[in-house]
């Protein structure tokens, strides 16, 4: 695997300057530690296989597969084969912003809990012959670059939604699908302040038990395990990579109050307290 600090994900000044970055990578943008980013970023696999855990589900990313994945979701633990290829298009959040508000993008929140699909043989051609044309617009300078990447990125959207709807045409959302997606939406956008399932389940209209016992029999976990999951796995993060912040700054950016209260549930969680953690990646 290339070096963690290497993957073009981490070029941030140059994406955010570009807009739209299209770029060949053989590596994940982690190892076991989460990482996350505000950029949009569709994959397309060309060989190989990664595995990853993302959203704290385990994924695998196999050849002729497309993988979009919406800002600010979280990567860990993962491996890739050595033969693993694929191609990134990393959209900056300024572009993505815009993108949204597009007919071809309209249904832009599908992709949080269904982020891929497997492209057949005829499709993954199609797929390429866009990107290569993207690939060519981030090259070139010219006053409208800007919108015609635009204009081609709405081509590709149009083909990926042509294409996960002719998967998926025949397969319905169970309701506990839906309520577990629509829980997520809400656990990822608030995770940093709102840590009780009570808090969720006013937000959803449903009683905690209610919720609780819905979200269990879709995933297997409940409510409660989700969201100290996702605070670990963001605690792991900042930890992590943010090394100038201290273990208090870190317990009020998740929306602890105190830090021992912070500290009590790190070690519950992982047997270690923060400053070990942080100690023991050093």
């Amino acid at each position: 695997m290339e070096n963690y600090s290497q993957h073009p994900i981490h070029f941030q000044e140059h994406i955010d300057r570009q807009g739209v970055v299209v770029t060949e990578v053989k590596s994940l943008p982690s190892g076991e530690r989460p990482f996350q980013s505000d950029n949009l970023v569709i994959g397309i696999c060309l060989e190989g296989r990664a595995d990853f855990m993302y959203d704290l589900l385990p994924r695998w990313f196999e050849r002729h597969d497309v993988g979009v994945t919406l800002p600010n979701h979280i990567f860990s633990y993962s491996t890739v084969s050595p033969d693993y290829r694929a191609t990134l298009i990393i959209i900056s959040p300024a572009m993505y912003k815009g993108l949204i508000h597009r007919e071809s993008f309209i249904d832009y929140q599908k992709y949080h809990n269904h982020p891929a699909l497997t492209l057949t043989e005829e499709q993954f051609v199609h797929v390429h012959d866009i990107v290569q044309v993207l690939r060519h617009l981030c090259e070139i300078e010219h006053p409208r670059r800007a919108a015609m990447l635009e204009n081609m990125l709405d081509i590709l959207f149009y083909a990926l939604t042509r294409y996960r709807g002719e998967k998926t045409a025949t397969t319905a959302n169970t309701r506990g699908e839906q309520l577990f997606n629509q829980f997520y939406d809400l656990l990822l956008t608030h995770y940093n302040r709102h840590h009780t399932l009570i808090w969720y389940a006013e937000q959803l209209h449903l009683t905690p038990k209610h919720l609780s016992l819905s979200i269990h029999r879709t995933t297997g976990k409940t409510p409660s395990e989700w969201i100290a999951e996702m605070l670990t796995e963001q605690s792991k993060r900042l930890l992590d990579t943010h090394r100038d912040m201290t273990i208090q700054q870190v317990a009020y950016e998740l929306g602890f109050t105190e830090n021992a209260t912070f500290c009590y549930f790190f070690k519950r969680q992982t047997g270690m307290r923060p400053s070990e953690y942080r100690k023991r990646k050093e």
